[in-house]
């Protein structure tokens, strides 16, 4: 029987998941945490020694990182600059070039420069040589800028009507807003939020920033409880709540 591996950057430690590729069926769902003293690589390592994951034949193993990204458009991307760039926007970095990774969004003509230490990319290709490194919120912009193929944009005066497709997701703590226009990456952000006050308040700041029309354009939902969804309804005429496939994830 062969599986499916993915590992899973998280809050004072690693997650990983191991489906059954056949079935679908999620067999192990753990997480690792950190120990006292214990550096995050070290702690990395000893994840992929797990008991748990050895004697598995693995058909598909993926590393998914949930560190913030920044986008840069594709024609503008030289290699040489993502260090001046991600410390241009997170200003308290001091990341060096071997620990930033990019990712590229062929759909929408962006790259994505992402926090990657070393140190964890080597302990992973040590054991699994095979694994592909995504970022989430990278995954995140390409799954959506999917679901807005083929929207008919009819721009109408006072609005967009079509013309711009935004979409929110709810995960955990974070919330992340991604538009696009024409197929093009208009805006996308993530924020850190503690509770639905500071989920509406940034996606109502990010719709009013794009002159999103209350009426007439539509917020996507993805994974939002009953109650926030009615508490967007309050503001906004046009709200279609989906679930995050599991496709973002695995």
């Amino acid at each position: 029987m062969s599986y499916s591996l993915s590992i899973r950057t998280c809050a004072g430690g690693f997650s990983f998941l191991v489906h059954s590729v056949a079935s679908g069926q999620l067999v192990i769902e753990d997480t690792v945490p950190a120990r006292e003293g214990e550096s995050e690589a070290d702690n990395f390592a000893r994840l992929l020694t797990h008991p748990r994951l050895l004697g598995r034949d693995y058909e598909r193993v993926r590393f998914l990182s949930y560190a913030p990204t920044t986008q840069i458009p594709l024609d503008d991307f030289r290699r040489e600059d993502i260090v001046a760039i991600y410390r241009q926007v997170f200003s308290d970095s001091t990341a060096r070039a071997e620990d930033l990774a990019v990712q590229i969004l062929p759909g929408l003509e962006v790259v994505c420069i992402y926090h990657l230490p070393s140190a964890i990319e080597l302990a992973l290709r040590e054991v699994f040589p095979q694994a592909v490194i995504q970022n989430f919120s990278a995954c995140l912009m390409e799954y959506v800028a999917s679901r807005a193929q083929g929207v008919r944009s009819t721009d109408y005066e006072g609005g967009h009507r079509g013309a711009v497709a935004f979409h929110c997701v709810t995960v955990g703590s974070g919330l992340h807003i991604v538009a696009t226009s024409r197929g093009r990456l208009l805006y996308a952000n993530t924020f850190a939020c503690e509770n639905d006050a500071d989920r509406l308040y940034f996606l109502l700041s990010v719709w009013h920033l794009l002159k999103m029309d209350p009426q007439y354009d539509t917020c996507h939902l993805y994974d939002a409880l009953p109650e926030f969804q009615a508490r967007v309804r309050e503001f906004i005429a046009s709200v279609k709540p989906q679930p995050l496939p599991s496709l973002v994830y695995l």
